[in-house]
């Protein structure tokens, strides 16, 4: 919804705005001027009012109580009539959208399983489990469980908080079209998830050493808790793939020293055909991959299975394992700059180049473009030693 704020109409303040389609205008503080500051703020704090009186279900179409003397001269009889017509806008008001949201969402949930597959259904739980804590219960009470979940996130990215409100909107949306809803007052309240203030983005290239590499992967196998995920960051340091691509590996994908990525995990937890840039590559990879992959490789796997599972079953979940697994052992490195679980992939491209290797053919091993590999690559060369003249 547009931001409803104080206008200057010749000198004097009226508050203009558009709400269900009906356009109201009305002067909040009649016979004030937009140049007196006091009576400026307190039509500021008026309009805010009105904004989110809209939001949540609670706008007086009448704009009495957005008036300060619309009061006044009445009554007694009048009064006692206004108090009676009151009590039951109130009560009205009340039965708007009295639903339980975490059984509308159960609902919708069940709804939705019988056209996701079983990996979809992940995000969908965990906002469940979520709207049990939640102390708003009330589909109506929307404002409050969005401010509710933004306290109650944990980590730096809201990119989580972005898909609860998303799929939590889609879920009152679907309550409206069944008729279990008057209307979605979810709809429109993006805005207050904050936005994501943090300069380590996964396109910012800050490799590791070769030294802090080795480290990460020896961290992660003394670990007792994460031990578990040594393989795959071995893995990832190693092929400089994509962490979606090396999610969705099947070990058909895995054929006499060659591995061929050709799908990839999405963060919903559904297989999709096809990586970021390309329908498939493969690469041949060297004796410490495979490696790696005879380590993990036990002789009751089949072809369908994927060659890194959570410990339950399962894919692993990126972000748990990016805000869990990896913080706890990078900040078990005190020597070591914290930089995201992608750079993984960035310090495997940046040691093929350092290595010597043509950067077309870098660009073909990781799913770049030469071009890519050039501009991004290329370009640092502060930690390569100038030949002797």
């Amino acid at each position: 919804m547009r931001e409803i704020t104080p206008r200057n109409n010749k000198g004097s303040i009226i508050i203009r705005f558009t709400f269900s389609g009906k356009e109201y205008c009305f002067s909040p503080i009649p016979g004030s001027k937009y140049s007196d500051p006091l009576a400026l703020a307190k039509a500021e704090e008026i309009a805010n009012r009105i904004r989110q009186d809209c939001i949540t279900g609670y706008f007086d179409s009448t704009l009495t109580k957005y008036k300060p003397n619309a009061l006044q001269g009445r009554t007694k009889e009048a009064a006692i009539r206004d108090a009676e017509e009151a009590k039951e806008i109130v009560a009205a008001r009340l039965s708007v959208n009295a639903v339980d949201l975490l059984q509308l969402f159960d609902d919708f949930t069940q709804f939705k399983s019988k056209t996701l597959a079983s990996n979809s259904m992940i995000d969908y739980n965990r906002i469940q489990n979520k709207l049990k804590k939640c102390p708003h219960k009330l589909v109506r009470d929307a404002v409050y469980v969005m401010q509710w979940l933004v306290s109650d996130h944990e980590g730096i990215s809201t990119s989580s908080l972005e898909k609860q409100w998303k799929l939590i909107n889609a879920c009152c949306k679907w309550g409206v079209s069944t008729s279990r809803l008057q209307s979605n007052p979810f709809e429109g309240l993006r805005n207050l998830i904050p936005t994501t203030k943090h300069t380590d983005t996964q396109d910012d290239i800050n490799p590791f050493t070769d030294n802090e590499r080795k480290q990460i992967i020896q961290a992660f196998y003394a670990s007792d808790r994460y031990k578990y995920y040594a393989p795959l960051v071995e893995f990832l340091f190693g092929t400089g793939c994509r962490p979606e691509e090396a999610l969705a590996l099947q070990w058909k994908h895995v054929k006499e020293g060659k591995i061929t990525f050709c799908q990839r995990l999405t963060a919903s937890g559904v297989i999709e055909p096809g990586t970021k840039t390309q329908q498939r590559r493969s690469i041949t990879v060297n004796i410490g991959i495979q490696s790696v992959l005879s380590e993990i490789k036990t002789d009751s796997v089949l072809p369908s299975d994927y060659l890194f599972t959570a410990k339950k079953g399962g894919f692993i979940d990126w972000h748990n394992f990016s805000n869990r697994a990896w913080k706890a052992v990078l900040n078990s490195l005190p020597n070591i700059e914290y930089r995201n679980p992608y750079q993984m992939r960035h310090t495997a491209i940046k040691a093929m180049v350092k290595s010597g290797s043509d950067s077309t053919i870098v660009a073909r091993w990781v799913g770049n473009s030469p071009n890519m590999i050039s501009k991004k690559y290329l370009g640092d060369v502060s930690d390569i030693v100038m030949p002797d003249n």
